[in-house]
C-alpha cells in the first residue's frame, strides 16, 4: 500500500477549511436577495473547497474538483462584476480586490513551493478576499435588478 502525499496536513489545512466556509456568507446573501444561481455557485465553491482541504491529498479527485470549480466560480463572478459593478468607488474597491486576490494566491503558491508555513495565511486571506469580492458583486446585482 502506498502512502498518500498531502498538500497540507490537518494542522495547516484546518485554517483553510475555516476560511473556505466564508464563501457561505455570499451564498446566504445571494439566496436572501433571490440571486439563486450565484448563491448556488458560492455554495458549491464552499463545498468543493472544504471537501478538498479537510483531507488535502496532493493528487485526488477532490483537489481537481476544487481547482476546476473555483476557476468556474471566479470567471462567473468576474464577468458579473464587470457588468454590474459600475460605480467608480466600488469599481476601485472591486478591481483592487481582484489584484489583492491574485497577489495573495501568488504568494501562497510561492511560499508553498519554498516550504514556508506562512503560505497558509496567504491562502486563507485569499479565501477572505474572494468572499468579499463575491459580496460586492452580489450587492451590485441586487440593486441593479430593482
Amino acid at each position: 500500500m502506498t502512502e498518500e502525499k498531502y498538500t497540507a496536513h490537518w494542522e495547516q489545512s484546518k485554517w483553510l477549511v475555516a476560511s473556505s466556509s466564508l464563501f457561505l456568507i455570499p451564498a446566504i446573501y445571494g439566496y436572501r436577495n433571490k440571486l439563486y444561481i450565484c448563491s448556488l455557485i458560492s455554495t458549491l465553491t464552499t463545498l468543493f473547497s472544504i471537501n478538498y482541504w479537510r483531507k488535502a491529498t496532493a493528487e485526488s479527485w477532490r483537489k481537481q474538483m476544487d481547482l476546476v470549480f473555483s476557476k468556474i466560480s471566479f470567471v462567473i463572478f468576474t464577468y458579473k462584476g464587470v457588468i454590474y459593478v459600475t460605480q467608480t468607488p466600488l469599481c476601485t474597491i472591486g478591481y483592487s480586490n481582484v489584484l489583492a486576490i491574485a497577489y495573495c494566491y501568488y504568494l501562497s503558491e510561492k511560499l508553498f513551493a519554498e516550504k514556508n508555513p506562512h503560505w497558509v495565511k496567504y491562502h486563507a486571506i485569499f479565501h477572505l478576499l474572494v468572499a468579499c469580492g463575491q459580496l460586492i458583486v452580489l450587492h451590485n446585482m441586487t440593486y441593479k435588478s430593482i
